[in-house]
């Protein structure tokens, strides 16, 4: 899942083989379904002018489409053997660069679709994300084998790394917008920040999830990092002390799997569970509705129930609306449909007993 650069809109890959495109003010469909592709969609990504998507599969293709019209125009990319776990644009474009189950990377001519260096080797596991540096030079990559490498996206020399300290799989990695830093999630629950060059912690372990970490991204000022995990929450963390600086989120009821800033940083997105959640990125957890002690971390328990602050039962919510409810913070929820709640004369506790005069 990815924002497009003017942050207008919003591209999906899902299991079930295809591809949207959300408009990311409404959370409405605007392209798509994308069809094509003849296993699950692992990793989506706009091209710098907004015009291309990538999109990488486990049928063990790239195919890079019309943002607009859900075209083919270019793919299916073949030649590899293995899942597509990650794909990614270079700054200028013209190159993809791919993450491959059979543990390598490849770097594709964007138009033509030929291999124009790799496949690199060196991590002796999956390789579960890629990204290019900002200029281009440097690509990035995390796997299984608990290691980030930096790699030349020319020759696929190793430029730094193996980067190590994480004590299970990486599985994803960003650079800060100025690509003199790293940021990396893990199955280990934990975030770290690395210096691109030495491969140094410069900051972390950010510790505060309590499964593992599926998605991470920088704030486009570099000041914050947003995370995503298999615990069902989103946080917001000061990229240099690791402080929370929002969160912990109730994202989905089940794995948050993909996060991302919009473009000016006001809003995240997350996706799972066939999902797509909007958030405002700048109150975070701090909204409450009303006089109702409900928030963005509320936990809905096993029975359906919303619990308070203290575990007090709040409201029952019907099986098929808890995934696609709308927390205080959301701004939509994309999905079969949204449930919103009007909780203006909700009486509950004590209030209760006034309902008998209303």
């Amino acid at each position: 899942m990815a924002f497009s650069p003017d942050g207008q809109h919003i591209v999906s890959g899902s299991q079930d083989e295809t591809i949207r495109v959300w408009n990311a003010t409404t959370g409405e469909t605007e392209a798509g379904p994308f069809t094509g592709h003849t296993s699950s969609v692992w990793s989506v990504a706009f091209s710098p002018d907004g015009q291309r998507i990538v999109s990488g599969s486990s049928d063990q293709t790239i195919r890079l489409w019309n943002a607009t019209t859900g075209e083919t125009q270019a793919g299916p990319f073949t030649g590899h053997t293995s899942w597509v776990w990650s794909v990614a644009f270079s700054p200028d474009g013209q190159r993809i660069v791919s993450g491959l189950q059979d543990e390598t990377i490849c770097v594709w001519n964007a138009t033509t679709g030929e291999t124009e260096a790799g496949p690199f080797t060196g991590h002796t596991s999956s390789v579960e994300s890629v990204a290019f540096s900002p200029d281009g030079q440097r690509i990035v990559s995390g796997s299984q084998d608990r290691t980030i490498r930096v790699w030349n996206a020319t020759t696929g020399e190793t430029e730094a790394g193996p980067f190590t300290g994480h004590t299970d799989s990486v599985r994803s990695v960003a650079f800060l917008p100025d690509g003199q830093r790293i940021v990396s999630g893990s199955q280990d629950q934990t975030i770290r920040v690395w210096n691109a060059t030495t491969g140094e912690t410069e900051a972390g372990p950010f510790t505060g999830h309590t499964d593992s970490v599926w998605s991470v991204a920088f704030s486009p000022d570099g000041q914050r990092i947003v995370s995503g995990s298999n615990d069902q929450t989103i946080r917001v963390w000061n990229a240099t002390t690791g402080e929370t600086q929002a969160g912990p989120s109730i994202g989905h009821i089940d794995s948050v799997e993909s996060v991302a800033f919009s473009p000016d940083g006001q809003c995240i997105v997350l996706s799972g569970h066939r999902l797509i959640h909007m958030l405002n990125a700048t109150t975070g957890n701090t909204e409450t509705t009303s006089h109702v002690d409900f928030t963005n971390h509320s936990v809905i328990n096993e029975e359906g129930w919303i619990c308070g602050t203290k575990g007090e039962l709040l409201m029952w919510i019907p099986e098929t609306h808890r995934a696609h409810l709308h927390r205080p913070s959301n701004i939509w929820v994309a999905g079969q449909y949204e449930t919103r709640l009007d909780l203006s004369t909700f009486a509950h506790g004590q209030n209760w007993t006034t309902c008998i005069n209303t």
